[in-house]
């Protein structure tokens, strides 16, 4: 009899499944209200993704951190007041800062927690001023992998699915996201190419280390956390810039039998062609309108058979609660699909939504997942 796991590596390995995987996400603002004591006690020994798939009982594509960073000669500070996180770096380049808000979300729900995301309000990159002091603060750091800690959740998900570590996302992804913001990367990308190619290729070096200490780890492979989009990225941005980062870190997980999966949850439509000639195992996160721009019949035909893809639920369709619209919505990711190869149900946790919206969801999708044979 196939495990789940075996499943779920089939669809990654471009072979048939014998039922298409329905796997769970769930972080600190994707969470559903009205979820019992249980799930809150499960999530200090394992991801959200892991316990919700657990409560709901469905297949486990587990989401877990597999190493920390640490800094050999970087003067590195953290401070925190109030919901406010200030880190410094000081380097023989100069000192940079960044500063985050924790943002609170009231879950809507007595006695459960607030949802929490992360602002960014200063980039720690201000200008083609600070590429050479962050630079150096990536060339310095030193990564700790946290093999135990991963082989433990790989034990602990044993035969109900597979165990993926977070990766570093692409230097480019993390400039527009975390380092610098679209507006200095715009400038830099137009008036300082050369010089924002060096720096990425800093970056790069860097995160390349980082890969090829996961892949000695004991999960299967890794999802890149890019959050890829065209409203930040152009597609020449992204074939020039990203694309061969993609390649080098999927060529070093390959090298070692692991997958690469990459996280990408905006508008992704237009650049689909080109990750079509990337060497990624599977594309976790293609969503529809209006939080993306792609549906799952667009993501099959852009992507082609060579990239698994794990479509998101749609967010407003799974805070409905309403039957007919929430089964609706699975039934038409089904038949856009049009076969169970190289297809993972997504089931995402829309923020305070309400949890017997996503049962709908989840019965649906597994009374579904077999139809395909």
């Amino acid at each position: 009899m196939t495990t789940a796991r075996e499943n779920l590596l089939k669809v990654f390995c471009r072979e048939e499944p014998e039922w298409v995987p329905v796997v769970t996400l769930a972080d600190g603002y994707n969470r559903p209200n009205h979820l019992p004591a249980s799930y809150y006690q499960a999530i200090h020994s394992m991801s959200p993704s892991r316990a919700l798939a657990e409560y709901f009982g469905v297949d486990v594509l587990d989401r877990v951190a597999g190493y920390r960073e640490h800094y050999r000669n970087v003067g590195y500070t953290f401070t925190e007041a109030g919901d406010d996180q200030t880190e410094q770096w000081e380097t023989p380049h100069g000192t940079v800062t960044r500063r985050v808000r924790k943002i609170r979300y009231p879950c809507g729900s007595a006695g459960e927690p607030d949802l929490t995301t992360l602002s960014r309000i200063e980039y720690p990159v201000k200008s083609v001023a600070d590429f050479k002091a962050w630079a150096y603060v990536l060339e310095d750091v030193e990564y700790e992998f946290l093999s135990d800690d991963v082989a433990r959740h790989v034990a602990a998900v044993g035969d109900a699915g597979i165990v993926t570590v977070n990766a570093p996302s692409s230097p480019l992804g993390m400039s527009v996201r975390v380092y610098m913001g679209i507006e200095t990367l715009a400038i830099a990308y137009k008036e300082h190419p050369d010089e924002l190619r060096e720096l990425l290729e800093a970056i790069a070096e860097s995160y390349c280390r980082c890969y090829e200490g996961i892949a000695t780890m004991s999960g299967d492979g890794t999802i890149n956390y890019d959050d890829t989009t065209t409203y930040a990225i152009s597609p020449k941005m992204f074939r020039e810039l990203e694309m061969p980062f993609l390649n080098r870190s999927a060529d070093i997980l390959h090298r070692a039998g692991k997958l690469y999966i990459h996280h990408a949850c905006g508008h992704v439509l237009d650049l689909l062609p080109d990750f079509r000639q990337t060497r990624i195992d599977g594309f976790d996160g293609p969503a529809a309108p209006p939080i993306g721009n792609t549906t799952v019949a667009q993501a099959r035909r852009g992507l082609g058979d060579g990239i698994a893809i794990m479509p998101f639920t749609e967010e407003y369709a799974m805070k409905s609660n309403d039957p007919a619209t929430v089964r609706g919505y699975i039934r038409r990711m089904f038949q856009e699909a049009g076969s169970p190869r190289g297809f993972v149900v997504n089931i995402v946790a829309p923020p305070a939504g309400p949890v017997e919206s996503l049962w709908l969801a989840v019965d649906e999708a597994k009374r579904l997942s077999r139809e395909f044979f």
